[in-house]
């Protein structure tokens, strides 16, 4: 029976009613932790993966304690939303003491998954546990794309029957994937798959460096030319961009603090080494959980938000700023510093800024 005294929040409604309360203080609301660097699968465009077997990975990666201790200190300095990511989360023979003492906290866990090896046995154990959100990665609609990019065989059937597992339990399901040159000819394909099954779909086309500072993901990056295509093709994004632009346009600038975004500030990143940073892309500097907590953590990284830019970049001035990507981690990733622009990021913020600013002339 439904209590007419008590109406019912959303989850939305109660984050806002709580950042209002904070007064617009930094609080940890949010935290991404990779559990691990390694993944059965060896995807041609990934910035992490490192072999499944890995005694480098198996070595230094995180012990069930040390993640344990982690989580607590993570519950305690208040973080609400948990990611966990990889590397691929289910590898780890210990992923299910992981998840659980994550959702006995209290904490809205999500998981991010390849899902070729999420069993029936797995699956009915997250039905008995429901995950906040379950996210499976698809690298094409065919089994030869899909697997020209994963380079392991077989791996696409299990992925479907991991999408088939989820949707069977109700499990709270979406699909992503990341656009590369040799599967961009399935996006559309890989959209009305999950729309045909009444799922979220989520896409991106820019792809990072490896961590190691390998540029070999780069073989596979659509130009600029070709993500502003999607982008005209995509009605929900490009509204998006399109509405930003209009209430902001050419008078957006970039802040005098180097970081702008939620980094550091409603969030932060774990390494599968147990190294907390202000978010994934940005890892330096960090700080070691190993030989700390996340309180002091916490406490570092609000030093590290607070930094102010040192370097004259056209960043400060450009009219393109509200359509661009451009951020430290961005420049740390190709760079290796938190402000020099990344030439392709530009190009693609001028490219929409330039379609957006047509539209607008021919009316």
């Amino acid at each position: 029976m439904e209590c007419l005294t008590s109406p019912e929040l959303t989850l939305g409604e109660w984050g806002q009613g709580l950042k209002e309360r904070l007064g617009g203080q930094r609080f940890p609301f949010g935290a991404t932790f990779e559990i691990t660097e390694r993944c059965n699968l060896g995807c041609v465009h990934c910035f992490i993966n490192q072999p499944p077997h890995s005694k480098q990975g198996l070595d230094q990666e995180l012990s069930l304690s040390e993640i344990s201790r982690i989580l607590d200190q993570m519950a305690d300095a208040g973080v609400i939303n948990l990611l966990l990511t990889g590397g691929e989360i289910l590898l780890r023979e210990d992923f299910k003491e992981i998840y659980l003492h994550a959702k006995k906290l209290g904490m809205l866990v999500m998981l991010f998954t390849n899902g070729t090896l999420l069993t029936a046995e797995m699956a009915d154990f997250l039905a008995e546990w429901p995950p906040y959100f379950l996210e499976i990665s698809l690298y094409g609609a065919t089994r030869e794309t899909y697997e020209n990019i994963t380079r392991v065989p077989g791996s696409f059937d299990r992925c479907m029957q991991a999408i088939q597992l989820s949707l069977d339990r109700k499990l709270k399901l979406g699909l992503k994937t990341i656009v590369l040159t040799v599967n961009q000819h399935e996006l559309s394909a890989m959209q009305k798959f999950a729309e045909d099954l009444d799922i979220p779909f989520r896409y991106d086309a820019m792809l990072w460096p490896r961590i190691d500072g390998s540029h070999k993901p780069w073989k596979y990056q659509l130009s600029p030319e070709e993500i502003l295509e999607l982008d005209k093709k995509d009605e929900n994004r490009y509204g998006k961009q399109k509405e930003l632009y209009s209430i902001i346009g050419n008078n957006y600038k970039r802040s005098e603090n180097v970081f702008s975004c939620g980094a550091g500030f409603s969030g932060f990143h774990v390494d599968a080494l147990g190294k907390m940073s202000v978010c994934m892309m940005v890892r330096k500097p960090a700080y070691d959980l190993r030989h700390g907590n996340v309180e002091e953590g916490w406490h570092f990284l609000g030093e590290v938000r607070a930094k102010k830019r040192e370097l004259d970049t056209p960043c400060q001035t450009c009219d393109a700023g509200m359509l661009c990507i451009q951020c430290p981690g961005w420049s740390q990733m190709v760079h290796g510093d938190l402000e020099t622009p990344v030439d392709f990021i530009c190009k693609v913020g001028h490219l929409r800024k330039d379609y957006i600013n047509s539209l607008i002339e021919k009316k």
